[in-house]
């Protein structure tokens, strides 16, 4: 491995000197990056990166901390570590099992989802009491420190009544391990373009 490695250094130090959408532009370079993905990736996001419960779909365009090159970048290199905390042992926060119901209707009813509008009333000032300070007022999230968009029907643990709940009460727990020292930076480079194009690609259909 670590001679291959030595054989094709000049062309991944080619590839890191160009620009990251260029490279997901690179026929071969787009091989070798579904290649990397395939051997390190598959086993999280599915072999066709559409992800499972707890597990991002990196063919969309809902994104988690950044869909930007250099966020990109720096989630393959250094990982995410994202946590939501559990409620459900502070009712004085969220009013126990019937205010988390409330929460929930009212999340629902931001990305259009059937929801009880009297429960989502009184969600809605729970939730501002206490979600709005990552997920934001208006429910939109915070890439800075990967609060998911809850307006956007995209839901990493589900979005029903119960998901909802059971995700305000218990909290999630999300790792992204961190590849740069294992991979180095050229195949990281590669496997970041990889994943525009994924992302692009899924944008047009």
């Amino acid at each position: 491995v670590a001679k291959v490695d030595a054989d094709i250094k000049p062309l991944f130090d080619k590839y890191l000197k160009m620009d990251l959408k260029a490279v997901a532009a690179d026929k071969d370079a787009n091989e070798m990056g579904r290649r990397l993905y395939l051997t390190y990736c598959m086993q999280c996001h599915g072999s066709d990166a559409k992800g499972s419960k707890g597990f991002p779909n990196l063919t969309d365009s809902d994104w988690l901390y950044g869909g930007e090159p250099e966020q990109i970048i720096e989630t393959i290199s250094n990982g995410r570590n994202g946590m939501m905390p559990p409620y459900g042992g502070n009712p004085e926060a969220v009013g126990g099992a019937a205010g988390a119901k409330e929460i929930a209707h009212y999340v629902r009813s931001l990305s259009g989802l059937a929801s009880d509008s009297v429960l989502a009333n009184k969600g809605k000032e729970r939730f501002g009491q206490v979600c709005a300070a990552c997920h934001g007022a208006d429910g939109k999230g915070m890439q800075a420190m990967g609060a998911p968009n809850l307006t956007d029907k995209v839901w990493l643990y589900g979005g029903s009544e119960a998901a909802i709940v059971e995700t305000i009460t218990k909290g999630r727990q999300n790792v992204m391990p961190a590849w740069k020292e294992f991979l180095g930076e050229g195949k990281v480079h590669l496997l970041a373009a990889y994943v525009v194009k994924l992302s692009s690609e899924g944008e047009k259909k």
